[in-house]
């Protein structure tokens, strides 16, 4: 009875609306601290979800580099090194060199307006082709 009578002096001190408010509160409150848990819980696991991903990443580059090792270590890339870096070559091989071409300019007009055409257009299908 005595907790009847300590709820009852309560709810006399103390006007009917000042309670709804309390309770309305209450849940306002409820609903904040709720939607709070909920956006850091999102913000969680798309920072999960991007870590999760550079692990991948990080885990395919980790066995791009393993094999780019284990063909470094071979005799066929240190053999193509060696031919291509440091000029070897193996015994009873010839080593031949070659110039490279050197790339002619020709001074042919790109700019062919309409009424700069005065040959026939097989012309200018022989001159690409076959030159002058």
């Amino acid at each position: 009875m005595s907790d009847d009578n300590i709820i009852a002096k309560a709810r006399k001190g103390l006007p009917e609306g000042f309670w709804r408010f309390l309770i309305i509160g209450f849940i306002i409150y409820a609903f904040v601290i709720v939607g709070k848990v909920i956006v850091d819980n999102y913000n969680e696991n798309k920072t999960v979800s991007n870590q999760e991903t550079d692990i991948e990443k990080l885990e395919t580059e980790i066995s791009d580099l393993q094999l780019n090792i284990a063909y470094y270590k071979t005799d066929t890339y240190k053999e193509k090194i060696a031919r291509a870096k440091l000029r070897y070559a193996l015994p009873g091989e010839t080593v031949v060199a070659t110039p490279y071409d050197t790339i002619v300019s020709q001074d042919l007009k790109t700019d062919f307006s309409p009424t700069e055409i005065t040959r026939p257009n097989i012309e200018y299908w022989k001159l690409y082709f076959f030159g002058q």
